[in-house]
């Protein structure tokens, strides 16, 4: 798979699936989760307790990915991955195992390209070096039809790191289209 770096909005990219960010309560409270809400309205939200269990303990677990299908959004799906715990903790193993989870259930959606936010890095206590060793080895999996995975952070800092932690990595940069769009290519 090859892997692109962007430093911008990831609701911006034109990718098929979103892979974002989920607490255990699937709760759309902040970052992308919040954009989302934002953008798209409450049926995502609703579509997303759905998948809790009927009987208690309400939760999904570390580990599990949570795939919708909204209908108002430009994805073929958006992927919810639980990277953390209660507590919002995580550890590299949990990164590998969510992101190759999200990863292989993109592949089943039929997508080519894939964006990714640095899973458990924003309210999360991870730093954006500890996430990208768990996403390193689930890049040298074939996962077809997946051929590129867009990794995306908003912030300078997070960008610095996440373009040290993969220098291989291809940066691609946010244009404005001429209908005031956004696109992103290489730089």
């Amino acid at each position: 798979m090859k892997l692109e770096l962007y430093h911008g909005d990831i609701l911006d990219l034109p990718v098929n699936v979103l892979i974002c960010s989920a607490n255990v309560s699937l709760n759309l409270s902040g970052g992308v989760g919040g954009e989302l809400l934002l953008r798209f309205g409450p049926a995502l939200q609703a579509e997303l307790h759905r998948h809790l269990p009927e009987q208690g303990p309400r939760f999904a677990k570390p580990g599990d990915v949570v795939v919708t299908h909204p209908t108002n959004t430009p994805y073929k799906a958006v992927l919810h991955a639980v990277a953390i715990d209660a507590f919002y903790d995580s550890n590299v193993e949990l990164i590998t195992e969510t992101v190759r989870r999200a990863l292989r259930l993109a592949a089943h959606e039929g997508a080519r390209s894939v964006a990714l936010t640095a899973l458990a890095t924003g309210f999360g206590h991870l730093s954006i070096g500890h996430f990208a060793e768990g996403l390193r080895p689930v890049l040298e999996e074939r996962l077809s039809p997946v051929e590129v995975v867009i990794v995306a952070v908003q912030s300078e800092s997070a960008f610095a790191e996440l373009r040290e932690s993969f220098p291989e990595g291809t940066v691609i940069v946010p244009e404005v289209t001429p209908d005031f769009g956004v696109s992103a290519r290489e730089e």
